[in-house]
C-alpha cells in the first residue's frame, strides 16, 4: 500500500482478501525471555525489544536452555524468544519445555537456518506462535512478538468453539447473528473463533462465510498448530434466515 500513512502495526492482512484494524493491546509491560548463546545476538534483541513501537516490556536474556529454565522457574514470562541451534539444549526442544511447563507462555523461535522441515518440527512439536529468521530485521522482531501477544489477548477475549465440521460452524454462525438480532445490533458484533484441525475445513469455512457476506471474518491463523478463524458476527437482517451450507 505505496503512499499511505498507516502503521503496518495498525492492519493485518487476512489471507489474499481483506485488510482489518486490530485492536490494541493492554496497556502494561510484558514480561519476554531471551534466550542465545550469541551474546551480540542477545543484547541485540533485548535492544530491538525494549525500543518495541507498540508495547511495552522488560526483557530477561539467558545464554542457554539450563539459564533460561531457571528464570522460567522463578518469574513470569508472557513470552519466551529461543534460538533455534545452541550448545546442548537447543530452541525447539527448549519450546517443547515451556509448552508442556507454562502452556499459557508464547513461544518464538529465532532461526538461521528457515528450512521447511525445521519450521514445521518446531510448531508440530513446540507449537511455536511465530518464528523469526536470522539476521533479523528489528520490525520483524518487535512486529512478531506484538501479534503473538495480540492473538493470545483476542483468544482470552474470545469464544472459542471446536467445530466438528463446515456444516456445523456455519450453522452456528447462523444460530448467533440471529440470536444477536434478538439482543440489539452491538456496533462491534461479537467475536467467536473457529478451530479446525483440517486446512480443507478451514478453507471451505472462509469460502462458505464469503459467500455468506454477513458476519465478517476479523482474522485468520494458525496457532499451535491448529486453523483459526475469528469471525466478528453482525446481527441477521429481519426474516434472514441465513445461506444453505447443504
Amino acid at each position: 500500500m505505496q503512499g499511505g500513512s498507516t502503521p503496518p502495526f495498525a492492519t493485518t492482512r487476512v489471507s489474499s482478501f481483506a485488510f482489518v484494524q486490530l485492536p490494541q493491546l493492554e496497556p502494561r509491560r510484558y514480561q519476554l525471555l531471551a534466550v542465545d548463546d550469541d551474546a551480540s545476538a542477545l543484547r541485540l534483541i533485548e535492544h530491538c525489544l525494549l525500543r518495541a513501537p507498540d508495547f511495552q516490556c522488560d526483557v530477561s536474556l539467558a545464554k542457554d536452555a539450563e539459564e533460561a529454565k531457571q528464570k522460567l522457574a522463578s518469574d513470569r514470562f508472557d513470552a519466551v524468544l529461543a534460538d533455534q541451534m545452541m550448545p546442548g539444549e537447543n530452541g525447539i526442544e527448549l519450546l517443547m519445555h515451556v509448552r508442556e511447563e507454562y502452556p499459557d507462555t508464547l513461544r518464538l523461535l529465532i532461526t538461521a537456518y528457515s528450512s521447511l522441515g525445521a519450521v514445521l518440527r518446531a510448531v508440530n512439536l513446540a507449537q511455536v506462535h511465530s518464528y523469526i529468521e536470522k539476521p533479523f530485521d528489528p520490525r520483524h522482531l518487535t512486529r512478531a512478538v506484538y501479534e503473538a501477544l495480540l492473538r493470545r489477548q483476542e483468544r482470552e477475549r474470545t469464544r472459542v468453539i471446536n467445530a466438528k465440521g463446515v456444516q456445523e460452524a456455519m450453522e452456528m454462525v447462523q444460530g448467533l447473528e440471529r440470536a444477536l438480532g434478538g439482543i440489539g445490533q452491538r456496533p462491534d458484533g461479537a467475536g467467536v473463533t473457529f478451530v479446525f484441525d483440517s486446512p480443507v475445513d478451514f478453507n471451505q469455512f472462509i469460502f462458505e462465510l464469503l459467500q455468506a457476506r454477513s458476519s465478517a471474518i476479523k482474522d485468520v491463523h494458525v496457532f499451535e498448530g491448529r486453523f483459526h478463524v475469528t469471525v466478528a458476527i453482525q446481527a441477521a437482517p429481519t426474516g434472514e434466515k441465513g445461506p444453505s451450507t447443504a
